[in-house]
């Protein structure tokens, strides 16, 4: 564990609706295709994290965009060399859903393993099962369904299915272990996505945690935003959208209706050939552009017309909203991360997801402090502190050593992000600007983020305490 936040911190040195029925059962199907050994940033400082884990890479059998035609899948189950040759037993079960890809080879099957998340298999002895989803590998040649959480969690839960039954007959011991449920940016939003799959269709089904953070839970909010501030910083998130529900939902428009050039005459080339990651899209696109040069008038108005049409589709598709009234377990924890810093996102639609699931009786643990922008260095200090939410549901004594370098590491970001604040917003679930912002503070207590007075001895967590964060063993 030490290694892997010692790997952590060398990274932060860089600039980095309706669901289908219950899941196919006896007809996934799974086949192993591929056992691979992955070693991971070979590149960064002559291989001196030398970072190493073990994939099992598997078929399946789900259902394409219509969730109703059959489809062959690919997944992946990630764990440590030690859970591989059984020298150690796994502690805990994890669905890890991918971040925003857009390029051939992106996915977890495939080229990408450097992806941070995978160091909780490493160094946690967890098992990590990530799903590839549809428009990838073996449907490569099909548009992904990005950002459509019916697909999306029904995919998922198959592969997860799919791979609890490779797991028993490789002779894994799994059953009884806790379950986790973890994304960040489009993978908060699968993550949510599979949270709502799992709190409607299967009862059979309960994850310990959800943990998502950086992520489009409501995406009208996301539209409204972009709209009224003519501003985002991650210019092709709106465009993969479009793309993604034109092409899935069969949306009645052209793309000549909702982009403007240069984007309108390139969605083949930039985004549906998969050519390109998604900076190179920003890249085309233009980093200075504004969202009124990326979409039309018609597509800028979503009050009227075929804007309107967008946004309810949107809206059908959120995950938190006025509008939505699915019931999330409450017998689930949750953890909803989004730095007030984000500039691909603005910080409030994580507020939003953590809200409504308050509302709903669910117990939510939230950070909306400043960490810095969507990944400089949000992602890690969502992925540090879901490390921690994860240890405290798995209730084994958390060692001093990773306590020592979680709260070392989050130091180091909030150092090098220049973070002189705690974050936050009003609402009813939200962090604070500063202590003084908490009545009757008094250093010598401990606060929750969101400024609640704890009583007594705090449990295990990240609290305020003489006026800065600190991890509580």
């Amino acid at each position: 564990m030490k290694q892997l936040l010692v790997c952590i911190s060398i990274l932060l040195t860089f600039n980095l609706g309706v669901f289908a029925e219950e899941p196919l059962g006896n007809d996934l199907d799974p086949k192993i295709v591929e056992h691979r050994h992955c070693h991971a940033l070979q590149d960064l400082f002559n291989d001196a994290l030398n970072l190493h884990y073990e994939q099992i890479i598997f078929e399946y059998n789900s259902l394409g965009p219509d969730l109703k035609t059959p489809v062959r899948l690919t997944a992946s189950i990630s764990m440590n060399p030690a859970v591989y040759n059984k020298e150690v037993a796994p502690r805990g079960l994890v669905l890890y859903n991918q971040f925003t890809t857009a390029k051939h080879r992106e996915r977890t099957t495939q080229d990408a393993i450097d992806d941070i998340a995978f160091y909780l298999s490493k160094y946690q002895d967890l098992i990590a099962v990530s799903a590839d989803l549809y428009g990838w590998t073996l449907t490569e040649d099909k548009p992904q369904a990005f950002c459509c959480p019916e697909i999306t969690g029904v995919e998922s839960i198959d592969a997860w299915d799919a791979a609890m039954n490779i797991l028993q007959q490789e002779g894994y011991e799994h059953k009884g272990l806790p379950t986790f449920n973890v994304g960040y940016s489009a993978g908060g939003f699968s993550a949510m996505a599979v949270q709502k799959y799992v709190s409607e269709k299967r009862s059979d089904l309960h994850f310990d945690l959800t943990a998502a953070g950086g992520a489009p839970f409501d995406i009208t909010t996301v539209y409204e935003n972009y709209v009224k501030t003519n501003s985002t910083g991650y210019k092709c998130a709106l465009p993969l959208m479009m793309v993604a529900y034109k092409e899935n939902f069969k949306m009645p428009f052209e793309y000549k209706d909702v982009f403007l050039p240069p984007l309108c005459d390139n969605i083949q080339e930039w985004i549906l050939s998969k050519d390109y990651n998604t900076w190179e899209i920003n890249e085309r696109i233009g980093l200075e552009a504004n969202v009124d040069e990326i979409l039309t008038p018609t597509a800028c108005d979503y009050t009227q017309g075929m804007g309107r049409v967008i946004y309810e589709k949107f809206r059908d598709n959120s995950l938190c909203g006025p509008w939505c009234n699915w019931q999330p377990d409450t017998d689930t924890k949750y953890f909803i991360f989004h730095s007030e810093g984000d500039l691909y996102m603005q910080y409030f639609v994580g507020l939003e997801m953590a809200n409504y699931l308050k509302k709903k009786g669910c117990e939510v643990e939230t950070d909306f402090g400043n960490w810095g922008n969507h990944v400089d260095y949000a992602f890690y200090a969502f992925t540090l502190e879901a490390i921690l939410e994860i240890e405290t549901v798995i209730g084994d004594d958390i060692s001093d050593d990773i306590i020592d370098n979680i709260d070392d590491n989050m130091d180091k970001i909030t150092d090098l992000s220049d973070v002189i604040d705690f974050g936050g917003s009003s609402g009813m679930v939200s962090s604070i600007k500063s202590v003084s912002d908490i009545p009757n503070y008094d250093s010598r207590k401990y606060y929750t983020l969101d400024g609640r007075e704890i009583s007594g001895k705090p449990q295990k967590g990240i609290y305020i305490h003489q006026g800065k964060k600190q991890v509580v063993r």
